[in-house]
């Protein structure tokens, strides 16, 4: 289905500068497919990592007027100007996303919006180099005079103007479709991946070595070198630019595009960049206007009737947006004229997109084909397991005995008055289960923290394999050899369970962005064997059959299992376990029990927080108790069930001295 759909729509645009002659509607085109690389690129920034970035028409900017300035100032011509315009884009990303992604959400809005604002001020003061505010014009490029072709082509009868739009429509297809395919490349990669996983969940990104902060920065320099290159094809196209091309209006537009399209998809914000250019024209015909809200009302009345019927619970909300639409070519027949209420058919038209379509027209169309017509827009991936040679790839445990694997060594863990660790010292051996256990608030998620690097202790030292480790980030840690779960499940919602160990995988990838926008051999090695050690890993946690669903959909055992799984990709030397066992029936909780003893075999050591004792006394070989952020006993499982410190920590002072 989807290669149908792609061979057709290539076959549209070949036909298309043929079947309309138009001039006009030519341009039209031109404009929404160079608009289109632009929102495709920032769909990676605004649809998978979650920033909102509303710089993206100074980046545009940018791209133009590296074009024009070369063309201007130094003679250079089309194509040596656009890889140069991409370059300086990419400088120009960099340069604002390296601080500016230190903040987020509407701070990081504000940071490109001042962006914007100063690129235009510059491109707008800074004369000698652009011509200020009369702009510059440039010519459009001719490829190939089809004149010197004498009688072979004479059918074509193409003017020389014509001649040039024809050839640079086809450039500009042909430019979309390259982007659309390293675009596809990179998001279907461990890039892609990475930026759904810090979106969903910053910490369990960091602590799979996947660094948040490095894949936003090179999320948004990828955004902004596909912004410069439509930037410079834009410049070519309109023959002329000037600084108020690219205000703040049309950041706001390409946003605009990705929001109604559909984010996380190539056709949502091609179909999105078609309406917003499209609408102001659509706005300034009454008869085409009237034909469009016809149009939509039918479609309106057609789906939601299909709806009632298949959901006679929702006929009472499905029947408000039918009777807006109805409303909306009501509205049309009845006015005259259009011009004096463009905007506000404008504001309308988009509050009720976003209100009733918040995942956009293409994710509405995905929702309705996927409950009518499951596994047509998307298949099944291969999953096709390994044995468990695939899951445990080196040695793990026996390079480890003779000395400590994990030494903590007098550590504080203050936040303003409250020691949530005083002066704690474990020492953990290779190969063993080591319980740490205490009452709520005794300091045990802070311990984890401090050993994965989210905290930084206020004083003392964590060695790892001998090398002091406080102090590094969570990324750096987990890539020493130290993975953990957490005590509310941190799962990547969006993505497969695949998926989400795949994440856990990034670290075995050695391609970098080239290989992947390439598809070289070695990227689609490393993909396969990463694929393949994955599936190895849902068998062995027993989930290999639901390998292809959303892992927002599992029951939350499975959840448990499947973090297991996924911290086990990073192939740990130390694998901390927060609570595992919380929330699970007994089924659950035995079936847990037999995975770490598992893990255990073959040479993992754990470290294991939980509060079903006798969850942590069958298997733990030592444990260490702390209460209110100290260390108050730490022997075998006997005897620190014994010890009255432990008793008095769990049941109270009274209770203790019954006992």
């Amino acid at each position: 289905m989807k290669r149908l759909a792609t061979a057709g729509s290539l076959a549209a645009m070949g036909v298309f500068p043929f079947v309309v002659t138009s001039p006009y509607y030519l341009h039209l085109v031109v404009v929404v497919a160079i608009f289109s690389i632009v929102t495709v690129g920032l769909d990676i920034v605004f649809g998978y990592t979650g920033e909102v970035s509303v710089g993206h028409a100074a980046l545009f900017g940018v791209g133009a007027y590296t074009v024009g300035v070369l063309a201007f100032q130094f003679g250079i011509g089309f194509p040596w100007a656009i890889p140069v315009s991409v370059v300086v884009a990419l400088l120009f990303g960099a340069l604002l996303a390296l601080p500016a992604l230190r903040v987020t959400g509407p701070y990081l809005a504000m940071v490109t919006i001042a962006f914007g604002t100063i690129v235009q001020i510059l491109i707008n003061e800074m004369t000698f180099l652009t011509d200020g505010p009369l702009g510059i014009s440039l010519k459009k490029p001719l490829f190939v005079d089809l004149r010197d072709w004498g009688d072979t082509l004479a059918f074509l009868d193409m003017s020389l103007p014509r001649m040039r739009d024809v050839e640079f429509y086809y450039l500009i297809a042909l430019s979309l479709v390259l982007v659309l395919v390293v675009i596809n490349r990179l998001l279907a990669s461990r890039y892609g991946r990475a930026f759904e996983a810090l979106r969903e969940s910053p910490i369990a990104s960091d602590c799979m070595a996947v660094s948040v902060y490095s894949h936003k920065v090179l999320a948004f320099v990828l955004s902004a070198g596909f912004a410069g290159f439509a930037g410079a094809l834009f410049a070519y196209s309109e023959q002329y630019i000037a600084p108020n091309n690219f205000g703040f209006e049309l950041s706001i537009q390409f946003l605009l595009a990705v929001t109604m399209g559909g984010r996380k998809s190539r056709v949502g914000p091609i179909l999105g960049t078609a309406i917003v250019v499209y609408l102001p024209n659509l706005l300034a015909d009454i008869g085409q206007f009237r034909l469009v809200a016809g149009g939509i009302a039918v479609i309106a009345v057609v789906a939601g009737a299909i709806r009632m019927v298949r959901l006679p619970e929702e006929r009472a909300r499905t029947a408000i947006p039918v009777a807006l639409c109805l409303g909306f070519f009501v509205f049309s027949l009845l006015l005259e004229k259009i011009t004096d209420f463009k905007l506000t058919v404008f504001g309308l038209m988009i509050l009720f997109m976003v209100y009733y379509l918040p995942d956009g027209i293409w994710g509405f169309v995905r929702q309705a084909v996927a409950r009518m017509a499951p596994g047509l827009l998307s298949g099944p991936m291969a999953t096709t397991a390994g044995n468990d040679a695939d899951v445990w790839s080196v040695s793990t445990g026996a390079a480890e005995s003779g000395r400590p694997l994990l030494e903590v060594d007098t550590v504080i863990m203050q936040f303003g008055g409250l020691r949530a660790l005083d002066q704690v010292s474990l020492t953990v051996t290779p190969g063993t289960i080591h319980g740490l256990i205490g009452p709520n608030g005794s300091g045990k998620s802070t311990m984890m923290n401090v050993l994965t690097g989210i905290y930084v202790p206020t004083s003392g030292a964590v060695r790892f394999r001998g090398q002091e480790i406080q102090g590094r980030t969570a990324p750096q840690i987990a890539g020493t050899g130290i993975a953990r779960t957490f005590q509310n499940v941190q799962l990547f919602g969006e993505l497969t369970l695949l998926e989400n160990i795949m994440v856990g995988l990034n670290h075995t990838f050695r391609g970098g962005v080239a290989d992947v926008a390439l598809g070289t051999g070695r990227a689609r090695r490393e993909e396969a064997a990463a694929r393949l050690r994955a599936a190895s890993l849902l068998r062995f946690v027993g989930l290999e059959a639901l390998a292809t669903e959303q892992a927002r959909n599992l029951p939350y055992g499975k959840q448990r299992l499947l973090e297991i799984a996924r911290a086990l990709a990073l192939n740990p030397r130390l694998l901390l376990l927060d609570e595992p066992a919380a929330g699970l029936t007994a089924p659950d909780i035995k079936e847990l029990i037999e995975i770490i003893r598992r893990v255990r075999e073959h040479g993992v050591t754990i470290v294991l927080i939980e509060h079903h004792m006798d969850v942590v006394m069958s298997l733990s070989d030592v444990v260490t108790v702390l209460d209110f952020g100290q260390k108050i006993a730490e022997g075998k499982p006997a005897e620190v069930q014994a010890d009255p410190k432990v008793i008095a920590a769990y049941l109270g002072g009274g209770h203790a001295a019954a006992a």
